[in-house]
């Protein structure tokens, strides 16, 4: 496995960890993303297991920027290295993963005689466009098909995991999801205001009010799609709230907290 595949598995598994993706992130990314986010990153080297800890959600953004140019040809040498991985999945699932991957391999080599054919009609005298168009077309379906096969395969690869992409969420969902990568970089700013001792205490306070809401917006927008890849329509069993590491940011969101129970 190329360690490019690996980062589409970790982009696409709910199971994945901080670790992993720091990584992943040490290896791929630019140094100029690396000038920008190592340190905020780096915070959280010792374990970040909180899915809505800010960090994690800028480690996912960076990641998946770093996926989308590869997809567009962007050459990362260290993307193509190859990577020992072993994987044991069920029996049962074993051989559906066996049989989409000789599927993949029946198309991999139609596409390599569609490319020959091509060839050899470009260089023929006498008009083959249509022919030609015919066979780009059935190698765009070929290529379309080996995409969601490669995807089967690796969700067939890590048993009783459904794995919920970008692509897969709803529209709906899909709005939600944006909207948590745009609160990422909003959160980590303002993070850094709070925490820089120049800011005066009353300029804290209201950024700390800001930071709180968008802290609320974003666990209340991954809830719902936490929810939708559970199956659930309303989650029941609320969990205990999560707080920033940071003393000072902690205990701005512990007041408020406080203050919202007060309320209700």
């Amino acid at each position: 496995m190329k360690r490019k595949e690996q980062l589409q598995q970790w982009l696409g598994d709910r199971r994945r960890t901080y670790a992993d993706g720091l990584r992943l992130f040490r290896a791929l990314a630019s140094d100029a993303v690396k000038k920008r986010y190592s340190a905020y990153l780096e915070q959280g080297a010792d374990g970040v297991s909180n899915p809505f800890d800010p960090r994690f959600t800028q480690l996912v953004n960076c990641l998946s920027k770093i996926a989308q140019a590869i997809r567009a040809g962007q050459t990362i040498p260290t993307a193509e290295e190859e990577l020992l991985t072993v994987t044991v999945p069920a029996d049962s699932q074993a051989k559906e993963r066996e049989e989409r991957q000789r599927r993949i391999e029946e198309l991999k080599a139609d596409n390599e005689d569609i490319a020959t054919r091509i060839g050899y009609l470009e260089d023929e005298s006498g008009t083959h466009a249509d022919e030609i168009d015919g066979l780009k077309d059935q190698m765009e379906q070929n290529l379309d098909e080996i995409q969601q096969l490669r995807k089967d395969v690796d969700q067939l690869s890590q048993p009783g995991v459904k794995i919920v992409t970008e692509e897969s969420l709803t529209p709906e969902l899909k709005k939600v999801y944006q909207r948590i990568k745009e609160i990422a970089p909003l959160y980590a700013s303002l993070h850094a205001d709070i925490t820089n001792e120049s800011t005066p205490d009353e300029e804290r306070k209201k950024l700390a009010d800001k930071l709180c809401d968008l802290d609320d917006e974003r666990r209340a927008l991954w809830k719902q799609i936490d929810d939708w890849a559970e199956g659930k329509g309303v989650r029941l069993d609320e969990k205990r709230p999560e707080y920033s590491d940071n003393a000072l940011v902690r205990g701005y969101e512990m007041a408020r907290q406080v203050k919202r129970l007060r309320q209700n």
